[in-house]
């Protein structure tokens, strides 16, 4: 087999499909029964929309989701900041993350591919060729990616590496019902929740984020509890409140990071999405980025005969200063997001209403085409 791809989530699926479109042999190997469970919204900005158009799926994504007109900046009473048309940052849909999974499952089985559930690595040997996995099987590839995530043990099994470290910000999410077919972002001091519907009835995804010092376990699969959140979030309006009682289950997690990394591919193994670069959610671009790095090498290896060695090359060319540079706008923005002065709080949303710093801070990221940028290599 050509290609081992780790993890059937957003990168290893985006890459599946395009490798088995353009006739590459591969295959994916997910550690979980079912890849479908949890997930809450997502929002895809036209950086995103780029590849998943190239895949042929992108009005199927557009019919499950929605595509919210306007995005609404208020304060934690509801007060109106900014409201600006979405135009200004491109197109955006959102939709739950589960149902972005099975388009990009059901495309990759349409295209005659292969996962294997329940299928946990469990080391790397004979020089990178051979992929061992806990229920005692064992594959041979000419090649590897990891898109096994944060905690990738494929990126372990290769690289002495840190563990993931606590970012100071913890995550409630949870998906409730209103009529609202905007994206709300409301500022808090300390916190901020951002809302937006993920379909075109009522259902409605929202996350909250609050800085905190006290440790919170990464995992998208711990339940809390609906007065936890308020105590956790703080106060906001009657709209939010209803938002959040509306959610049967409301899920806490804590936003980790991991050192930043000088290159993604090691003699013939790859790392993308989180397993290469996880990133705060702040600009909303970790699918994003997952998407665009699986775009990216699987056009490169085509383009590049199956070179895997002058793929990975140009793969790094290409992908290591933009994931930096939004990296670091993401923590900028949520050093933004979570001011407690007073005074720097009314500075900030003085700016948003008053100039266009949002929307000038973010066209490079949303505008970005890396189907073009693919074109000319």
């Amino acid at each position: 087999m050509t290609v081992g791809i780790i993890g059937a989530g957003i990168a290893g699926l985006t890459l599946g499909c395009l490798l088995k479109q353009r006739g590459i042999e591969c295959e994916i190997f997910e550690q979980s029964d079912d890849v479908t469970k949890y997930g809450a919204g997502i929002s895809l900005t036209s950086n995103a929309q780029f590849p998943l158009n190239n895949l042929n799926i992108l009005e199927e994504i557009k019919d499950a989701g929605c595509e919210p007109l306007d995005i609404v900046w208020r304060e934690p009473n509801g007060k109106v900041i900014r409201n600006m048309s979405l135009s200004d940052f491109g197109h955006v849909i959102t939709i739950n993350r589960k149902d972005l999974i099975k388009i990009l499952i059901n495309k990759y089985n349409n295209l005659g591919g292969i996962i294997n559930y329940n299928y946990e690595l469990s080391e790397i040997a004979n020089m990178n060729q051979t992929v061992k996995f806990r229920n005692g099987e064992a594959r041979d590839f000419k090649h590897i990616i990891a898109c096994d995530g944060l905690r990738s043990v494929t990126r372990t099994s290769y690289i002495t590496d840190e563990n993931p470290t606590y970012s100071g910000y913890t995550a409630w999410r949870g998906i409730g019902t209103s009529d609202s077919k905007r994206i709300n972002i409301y500022l808090g001091p300390g916190s901020h929740v951002v809302c937006y519907p993920v379909d075109n009835k009522l259902n409605t995804s929202f996350i909250g984020i609050a800085k905190r010092n006290i440790f919170s376990e990464e995992t998208w699969k711990r339940e809390g509890d609906h007065t936890e959140m308020m105590n956790d979030l703080g106060n906001y309006d009657q709209f939010l409140h209803s938002l959040f009682k509306s959610s049967p289950k409301v899920y806490k997690w804590g936003l980790y990071l991991r050192n930043p990394l000088k290159k993604y591919c090691f003699n013939n193994l790859t790392l993308l999405g989180d397993a290469a670069h996880p990133i705060l959610p702040f600009l909303g671009q970790g699918g994003a980025m997952a998407i665009e790095d699986a775009y990216s090498f699987g056009s490169l290896l085509l383009n590049k005969n199956q070179d895997f060695e002058k793929t990975q090359k140009m793969f790094e060319k290409i992908r290591l200063n933009r994931v930096r540079n939004i990296d670091k706008a993401s923590k900028y923005q949520g050093m933004i997001n979570h001011l407690s002065n007073k005074m720097l709080v009314n500075t900030r949303n003085f700016m948003l209403k008053n100039t266009n710093i949002a929307s000038r801070r973010t066209s490079n990221i949303y505008n970005y085409n890396i189907t073009e940028e693919i074109k000319g290599i």
